[in-house]
């Protein structure tokens, strides 16, 4: 299987994935950015508290992850399995090796 390469990785498409792939692209849209994340649905867990407390709905806080990953950066759905920091590359559960320059790991 051959290794896919991104400047940039991100494991996890929660707020902090997707708000560090948004700072870097509004920074410079020409950054390779990959997110790595298998969910279909993204949760603003911030909300999670006024939902506990009765006064919010768990609903309003579900989005569809496509939407939010940011434009420029590309969405891997996959699982991470392994990562090795001294060859810097992760390993997902069915897109294979991905290398990178720099990893944001943020998996929740």
């Amino acid at each position: 299987m051959q290794t896919t390469h991104h400047q940039i990785v991100i494991i996890g498409a929660g707020t902090a994935g997707i708000t560090v792939a948004a700072r870097l692209l509004r920074e410079d849209k020409n950054l390779d950015v990959a997110i790595v994340d298998p969910a279909d649905k993204h949760y603003y867990q911030p909300a999670w508290t006024l939902v506990g407390a009765g006064t919010f709905s768990y609903k309003k806080t579900e989005r569809d992850m496509k939407d939010l990953i940011p434009h420029g950066a590309k969405w891997v759905k996959d699982y991470v399995e392994d990562v090795d920091p001294e060859k810097n590359t992760i390993t997902t559960r069915a897109s294979g090796a991905i290398s990178y320059d720099y990893l944001v790991a943020c998996p929740g």
